[in-house]
């Protein structure tokens, strides 16, 4: 007959220690009870310390006051340019550069009949290119057609509107004397734009500062120090225009501009 008993019995009589047997024995060693007792006292530390740490970071967050601040400031452009192209098309290059010459001289003489002077004229190189004729379905064939000669004709004044109305009627006036030109769009830059932002960034500073005080206030505090400061993207678009981007905008379209700079400043907490 077996004897019953909290441990089996192997095949070969000796008897087999279940798992809670071997811990109880351990916690009866001596030293292990100390163990136990250290190891419980660094899990609690460790926790304590990350409660703490938490605690530390939220007090340290709610003792700073974030605020953007935003400046504004119209400019207007005082620089201006603008870029048109001519070309001559014949079978021969003599002809072709023949017609080219006399399509970029009427265009120059143009631009200095609505008053722009020589020295805001400049000239581009010339290109050549050939042209094939093509087949019933629009296929490009071997067979020549004519050589292509162009050229851009380049204006850079401070003659804003006139540069702008000029731009408008080139084409049409030119049409009537038998050249074609193809007239880009001007574009209009300011060029004191850096100092231009050096002072919307210290009236956005002045703004943000006002609104740290503001929210001061209103909780019973006062601001402190700076903490951190970022600028955000600087934007130049056309008066009266709310566009932005994340990249920032540069609008080159429109003579008249508003300059945009937001920032954003952490302040202290008194």
């Amino acid at each position: 007959m077996s004897e019953s008993g909290n441990g089996a019995h192997g095949a070969n009589g000796t008897a087999k220690v279940g798992p809670l047997s071997r811990v109880g024995r351990w916690i009866a060693t001596p030293g292990a009870g100390i163990f136990l007792l250290g190891a419980t006292l660094a899990f609690g530390v460790l926790g304590a310390s990350d409660t703490l740490g938490r605690a530390l970071k939220t007090m340290k967050q709610d003792n700073v006051i974030r605020v953007k601040g935003v400046a504004e400031l119209d400019v207007t452009s005082d620089r201006g340019s603008w870029h048109g192209g001519v070309s001559g098309k014949a079978v021969t290059l003599a002809e072709a550069d023949a017609l080219r010459e006399s399509a970029l001289a009427a265009l120059r003489a143009f631009m200095l009949s609505k008053g722009f002077k020589e020295s805001d004229l400049s000239t581009g190189g010339v290109s050549i290119s050939k042209l094939y004729r093509r087949d019933e379905k629009g296929n490009q064939t071997n067979d020549f057609e004519a050589y292509v000669l162009s050229q851009s004709l380049g204006v850079r004044t401070d003659k804003l509107e006139l540069l702008r109305n000029t731009a408008i009627e080139v084409t049409g006036a030119l049409i009537k004397q038998g050249f074609e030109v193809n007239s880009g769009s001007p574009s209009f830059t300011v060029s004191t734009i850096e100092q231009t932002k050096l002072d919307l960034l210290e009236k956005a500073t002045a703004n943000a500062y006002e609104r740290a005080q503001t929210l001061a206030r209103g909780s019973g505090s006062g601001v402190g120090s700076l903490v951190s400061a970022a600028q955000g993207v600087y934007q130049i678009v056309g008066r009266g225009e709310m566009g932005s981007s994340d990249y920032g905008e540069f609008d080159t379209n429109t003579i008249d501009k508003t300059a945009r700079v937001v920032v954003t400043l952490e302040y202290g907490v008194r």
